[in-house]
């Protein structure tokens, strides 16, 4: 059922409107406040709004401006409705950010066809922005594991370094590679080799915080983001993630494939200037290296200085 929320101080005004939306299946909820439009529309979320714009306090203009701003992932139409709208009046209102406007004393039929229109135009708009989150998971992920793509993890993780250092937190990085794994393709076929990357993305996925970020980055690569975590505290995501590898065998042929990884740590301070994600994936590049030197399943551990 589609939510409108008619705002005008004046109640007999609010009843009238009420009467004639409810009459058409709408829910209503009315406002005779300014502020009290502003919560119910965050508590509520209408997909439209009737409103008068000589309110008390905050005035129409400026509550539309509030609307969008509280607003700005869920588009709220909005219907000017006012019985002195002068041609400067409907000018700022659009400006300010109303889609359309209604003059009183106005005729009901005419006001349940442009009701019906801004609902359209809610639709959408709603559809517009549902398409544009599905591009942007698409063009974001990678394929096959449904984790961040190596261009848009180092994207991220440029944005978390100047967090990092607005917030003055320490950030950290792991890159993971599955040990054996062209031996793993060669025995069993690319068909299970892809599964068993698909198998690492989940334990991956598994071991981090909602607020890390993670991507595979070529092959059998992982790098794995660390928000606020310093050496420390990536040193023990790292142990953790390797033992979850190693503990989750892969189905293969009939019998159970142990996993092992060798994962490199790159930590970084917020005192460290002018650096990239690029700069702690080539030191996390150098971590693994020295990891895989060392042997199988095996975490090393290096500082950006």
């Amino acid at each position: 059922m589609k939510r409108i929320l008619v705002v005008d101080d004046e109640k007999e005004n609010v009843d009238l409107l009420t009467q004639y939306l409810a009459g058409e299946g709408y829910a209503i909820q009315g406002a005779s406040e300014s502020e009290t439009a502003l919560h119910r529309v965050k508590a509520w979320k209408p997909h439209l709004i009737l409103l008068d714009i000589n309110m008390p306090g905050i005035s129409g203009l400026e509550l539309i401006q509030k609307i969008r701003d509280a607003t700005p992932q869920d588009y709220v139409a909005i219907i000017l409705v006012s019985g002195n709208l002068t041609a400067d009046d409907v000018t700022r209102g659009l400006e300010a950010g109303a889609d359309d406007y209604v003059t009183k004393p106005f005729r009901v039929q005419e006001l349940m066809s442009r009701v019906r229109t801004m609902l359209k135009l809610k639709e959408t708009h709603d559809s517009l922005r549902r398409a544009n989150q599905r591009i942007e998971e698409l063009v974001s992920q990678d394929e096959m594991t449904g984790l961040y793509n190596m261009r848009t993890l180092i994207r991220r993780c440029d944005e978390e370094i100047l967090r990092s250092s607005r917030l003055r937190k320490p950030l950290s990085v792991m890159l993971v590679n599955l040990d054996g794994f062209s031996d793993y393709n060669q025995r069993f076929g690319f068909n299970a080799g892809n599964a068993i990357l698909q198998h690492t993305a989940q334990i991956i996925r598994s071991c981090l915080r909602s607020i890390d970020l993670a991507g595979r980055v070529g092959g059998d690569e992982f790098f794995v983001v660390l928000v606020e975590t310093d050496l420390s505290g990536a040193e023990f995501m790292a142990e953790r993630l390797r033992d979850a590898i190693k503990s989750k065998p892969f189905p293969a042929d009939k019998s159970q494939l142990t996993l092992t990884a060798g994962i490199g740590v790159a930590g970084l301070s917020h005192e460290v200037g002018e650096t990239r994600g690029v700069d702690l994936f080539k030191i996390a590049q150098e971590a693994l290296k020295s990891a895989k030197f060392a042997g199988p399943n095996s975490v090393e551990i290096h500082s950006f200085v």
